[in-house]
Formats: structure tokens, C-alpha cells, sequence
């Protein structure tokens, strides 16, 4: 008690009071709390500090763009030409071994409609080493080579497969069915070319493989095919059936060359009619200096029974309508004009078509339908182009501008047509011509005199009197990716020239351009209207050595380029028809490099 009223005396009451409640372990109730005071004012920003020392340069990179690259997928016994090149949608490659030398063992003498197994094209590697050159006379040499998957033979020229071909694979049939048109290989054509697979299952492994027979008459065979392996990794194929297409109702069809499957998935193949370019000699019966011979007019006489031919019946886009029916349908579009077809390329907008005319000084066409997916009407073009100033054809690209020929359907041009059924040899006249003549094309094209017959059953003259360029030297295959181009890529369109001569290396002309014996591919621009606008080279074949005994152009680039695909990825296949190297080859040229 002393001590406590002793502490009150001397300590101020505020300690005391916090001295008592500390030594009783004891807390009162919290209060409020206080109103947050005002933020205090930014301080002044720091002096940056001092730029730091630089860094030692970095080696330099790679370039991003690499020198395109050409692969040698494949090569062809020798003496045969590669065709009907064609890619499926799982990236199976078809394609055939035409007319090889006669002087080959047995059985790799006789033309071949085949396959690459184990192979998907699409994907094959960039770094794929190329297939050797064979040495001349070696087996390799005498057989085929492929430098990824193996190709399997599906038949061959005169194959029955059971009795289903009662002729022969091959065999030029007659319109009545009751025999065989001789060609020049014999009673079957040793000349396989355009191939189409139309798959008959969600998956492709089964379909029909529709292949054209380059003869005259033509022809066209349909094997029914299944894949054996659905994994691919090991796939061959086995033909179950086999049929050829009944081209009579058409009259018939004159040089089937190659072609292309339609968007809608109808095959179209091409007469290849170089009859076409001198018609006024069609019914001369002593003519065997050239094209049309009266030996090729005879033969198609024969395959219709006897009946004269009308030579405007010939050098047309032959379309194969239900193709996986039992009776496929063939319709000749005579819109698409009349000339040495070598084969057409629909454009993703399904009216778009561009058309190659092979031979010499020829022209470039463009057709346009009037109704999408419907080939029966529509407008033609010709091609008239502009060189750049220079004459490398390394280097000389062109632009392109399209001259109107005229407009019409397949009705029309047909009635025009029948016009000149019953004319023969006995109305032939030295000097003269049973069929249309150069001053009727002329007063058409100068003054617009009578109708567009002359633009369809004339179209190499027609465009030649309308001005377009003339001086196009074996214009091959013609190709687009549909798949790049419906995904939203402006794809390229390529073509391949198999030889840079004549009308195209002469002083004259819209082309004027250094001879190359060994061909090139060039590449056209697209505008968003499919139209082509420009034309420029990509691939040139050689160094061409005339004095060479064999190879005369270099086996490390392309020849003589005839058949054209192009990958989902831009690379673009090249089949060559050549005789300046001794196996024809399959190339795979890639513009992005390795």
C-alpha cells in the first residue's frame, strides 16, 4: 500500500495508467481509426544514367531465300516418253511409260500404265537425293527407276486383264465394236498418255483410273482399281475390272493426249488435232507431206464404217461425264475451240480455262464460261503478249493481254459443224479447199462479216486474224494446285515449253528470243479474276551440246519438258519427252530451294 501511494506521487498519471494496464496483461478496446491523410508531392525524376558500351557484332546469317533446287524423281527405260502424270488427293503419283524402244527385253518394251507405291508426293522430302543417271545399255537403263516408293506396272499395251478387253489395253477400238483401227504400232496403241483417278470411296482407295491413248483414232481405257494396303506404307493396287470409254456417240475422237480432271471431278481429255492447222488438205487423197495425212483420214474413216469424216468433228476438249457409271458419257466441247489440244486447266472459279495448242507458231487461249461448272457456252481468248527487253530466255518474261474471239455454245458450233458432213475426196480441188477459206476468216476478223464459227472451228487462223501471238514453239502441260488456290493462296500457274525455237528465237514477232533446244517451264501471275497477266520463266533445260552422242542436253537439268503437275506446296513435277537424253525423266522442282 505504501509503495503504491508512493509511485502515484511521483509518476505523471498518462505513464502510470500504462504501467498499471501492462503489468495486468489486459487491453482496452481499440478506437476508430484516424481519416487518411493527403498523399505527399512525386518527387523530381533521377538523371538517366550513361549509355552502356556496344556489342560485338554477330556473324552473319544464312540467307532466307535459297536458290531453287531441281530432284530427279525418276527415270523412264529408254527410248520412252514419261506421261499421264497425275497426283490423287492422298498424294499417289500415276503416271506411264509411253512407246519404249522396241529393242527392250520383254516385258519393258511394251508401253505401261503405272503407279509409284509407298509414296505420297505431297510429302516427300526436299532433301530427297536424286535417282542416278543410268549408264546407256546398263539394266537400269531398261527399266524404271524411282528415288522414293517403288512403281508398280498396272497394265500393259495389249494387257485383257481376264477377257475383260477383249482387244487389248490400248486397242483402238471401232465404233461398232466389232474390231480393231490399225495404228502405227499395231493392232493396239503403244501410246498410253493422260491419266485421271476418280475415287468411287471416302477414302480413295478404290476409283477408277482413266487413261488416253495419243493414236488416230483415240482412245481411252478405264481400269477399276483398289489399294490394297490402307495404311499406304506398303500399298500396291490390284485391277478388278476394266472397260474402254465408247467414244461413237461423239464420232469419235482423233490423237487423245493429255489432260486434266475437272473441279467437279470429270475427266477431260484433248484431241490433239494437227490436223487442225491445214484443213483445206482434209479430203486431199494424194496429201502425205504432213498433217493431215490422207493414211490418218483413212483410219478414221475406217473406225466409222466406211462414212467420209467432217474434219471440223476433230481437235476438241472431250469431257467424260458420269464417270463412275457403267456407260461414261463422253461430250466434245466445242467451245473450247478446235487445234492441237494438248490439254485444258479449269480454274478454282469452275469458268476460268486456259489451253495449250502444241506444235509451231501456235497460239495460247483462254476460255471463259458463262455459267460456273458448265463448259457448254462461253467466250474464247488469244493470248497477245509483251516481252521485257531483253532476249535471255533465262530472263525475258512477258506481260499478257487477251484478245476476244468470239462467243457461242455447243449447240451452235455443232449446227455450224454439220454444214460440211458429206464433203469427200471427190470434192476435192488442187488450189482450192471444200471447208472454210482464209478470205472468209479474213472479212470476219477485219469487218465482222458472218459469225463466230471461224473463232471455234478455225481458232490457230481465227487468232492469227485477230492479231494474237503466233509464235508459241510446243506449248506441253499446263497446271494449277486447286487445293492452294481454294485455301485462300494466290497460286501459280505453270507451262511447260518443250523447246524455245523457230517462231519463238527468230527477229520477228512478239517473241524474240535466244534458241534453247532443252525447253523451259514458265510461270504465269494470277489476278484475283483468275485472268493471267504475266508470264515469266523459272525452269531452263540445258546446256544443249549438238555434237553429244547422247544427252545432248545436260542430265542435270530438265528436257524437252512435256507433262506439268503442282504440289500442295508450290513444287511443281516435270515429266520430260525428249530424245536429248537417253532415260526421260520425272523432276521435282522446288522454287524455295532445300
Amino acid at each position: 500500500m505504501r509503495h503504491s501511494l508512493l509511485l502515484k506521487a511521483v509518476l505523471p498519471s498518462a505513464i502510470l495508467a500504462t504501467t498499471m494496464l501492462t503489468a495486468c496483461d489486459r487491453e482496452g478496446p481499440r478506437g476508430p481509426e484516424g481519416v487518411a491523410g493527403v498523399d505527399g508531392i512525386d518527387g523530381v525524376d533521377g538523371v538517366d544514367g550513361i549509355d552502356g558500351t556496344d556489342g560485338t557484332d554477330g556473324v552473319d546469317g544464312v540467307d532466307a531465300t535459297l536458290p531453287p533446287v531441281l530432284t530427279r524423281l525418276a527415270t523412264v527405260p529408254a527410248g520412252a516418253e514419261v506421261t499421264g502424270l497425275f497426283k490423287t488427293d492422298n498424294g499417289e503419283l500415276f503416271f506411264n511409260i509411253q512407246h519404249p524402244s522396241d529393242t527392250l527385253p520383254a516385258p519393258e518394251n511394251k508401253a505401261a500404265v503405272g503407279v509409284i507405291n509407298a509414296l505420297e508426293i505431297d510429302e516427300i522430302d526436299p532433301k530427297l537425293a536424286s535417282v542416278p543417271v543410268p549408264a546407256t545399255g546398263s539394266s537400269a537403263s531398261q527399266t524404271t527407276q524411282v528415288a522414293a516408293g517403288s512403281y508398280q506396272v498396272l497394265g500393259r499395251a495389249g494387257d485383257t486383264f481376264g477377257g475383260a478387253l477383249g482387244f487389248g489395253l490400248g486397242a483402238i477400238v471401232n465404233a461398232a465394236g466389232t474390231g480393231v483401227v490399225q495404228v502405227d504400232s499395231g493392232a493396239v496403241s503403244e501410246n498410253p498418255d493422260f491419266n485421271a483417278f476418280v475415287p468411287s470411296n471416302a477414302d480413295g482407295s478404290q476409283g477408277y483410273l482413266f487413261t488416253a491413248w495419243e493414236d488416230r483414232p483415240g482412245a481411252m481405257s478405264r481400269l477399276s482399281l483398289t489399294r490394297n494396303d490402307q495404311t499406304k506404307a506398303t500399298a500396291s493396287w490390284s485391277v478388278t475390272d476394266a472397260m474402254n470409254i465408247d467414244f461413237s456417240p461423239v464420232g469419235g475422237t482423233l490423237i487423245n493426249c493429255f489432260g486434266t480432271l475437272s473441279p467437279w471431278g470429270t475427266p477431260l481429255t484433248s484431241e490433239e488435232n494437227y490436223e487442225a492447222e491445214n484443213t483445206a488438205q482434209w479430203n486431199n487423197p494424194n496429201y502425205t507431206d504432213g498433217y493431215p495425212s490422207s493414211v490418218d483420214v483413212s483410219r478414221i474413216q475406217e473406225y466409222l464404217g466406211g462414212t467420209f469424216p467432217n474434219p471440223y468433228d476433230f481437235g476438241y476438249i472431250v469431257e467424260i461425264t458420269n464417270p463412275k457409271s457403267a456407260n461414261p458419257i463422253p461430250v466434245k466441247h466445242f467451245t473450247l475451240g478446235r487445234m492441237a489440244h494438248e490439254n485444258p486447266v479449269i480454274m478454282p472459279d469452275n469458268k476460268t480455262v486456259y489451253l495449250t495448242d502444241d506444235g509451231t507458231n501456235k497460239a495460247f487461249y483462254k476460255f471463259v464460261a458463262t455459267t460456273a461448272g458448265d463448259l457448254s457456252a462461253g467466250t474464247l481468248y488469244a493470248a497477245k503478249l509483251t516481252q521485257d527487253a531483253t532476249s535471255r530466255v533465262d530472263k525475258a518474261g512477258f506481260d499478257i493481254q487477251w484478245i476476244e474471239l468470239g462467243t457461242a455454245n455447243n449447240a451452235q458450233i455443232e449446227a455450224w459443224v454439220n454444214e460440211y458432213d458429206g464433203k469427200t475426196t471427190a470434192d476435192y480441188v488442187e488450189g482450192s479447199t471444200s471447208y472454210i477459206t482464209q478470205a472468209e476468216i479474213d472479212s470476219w476478223a477485219a469487218n465482222g462479216t458472218g459469225d463466230d464459227r471461224y473463232a471455234f472451228l478455225e481458232s490457230l487462223r481465227a487468232a492469227a486474224a485477230k492479231g494474237a501471238t503466233m509464235e508459241f514453239r510446243k506449248m506441253e502441260g499446263i497446271n494449277i494446285n486447286y487445293d492452294a488456290a481454294v485455301a485462300g493462296t494466290a497460286p501459280y500457274m505453270y507451262v511447260a515449253m518443250s523447246e524455245v525455237a523457230r517462231g519463238m528465237s527468230d527477229d520477228a514477232g512478239d517473241i524474240q528470243l535466244e534458241e534453247q533446244k532443252c525447253g523451259a517451264v514458265y510461270r504465269f501471275g494470277l489476278d484475283n479474276a483468275w485472268n493471267a497477266v504475266r508470264m515469266d520463266p523459272v525452269v531452263v533445260g540445258g546446256p544443249y551440246d549438238g555434237t553429244a552422242a547422247e544427252n545432248r542436253c545436260s542430265v542435270d537439268s530438265i528436257a524437252n519438258p512435256d507433262n506439268i503437275l503442282v504440289l500442295n506446296d508450290g513444287r511443281v513435277i516435270i515429266g520430260e519427252d525428249t530424245g536429248n537424253h537417253v532415260n526421260n525423266a520425272i523432276w521435282i522442282y522446288n522454287p524455295e530451294g532445300e
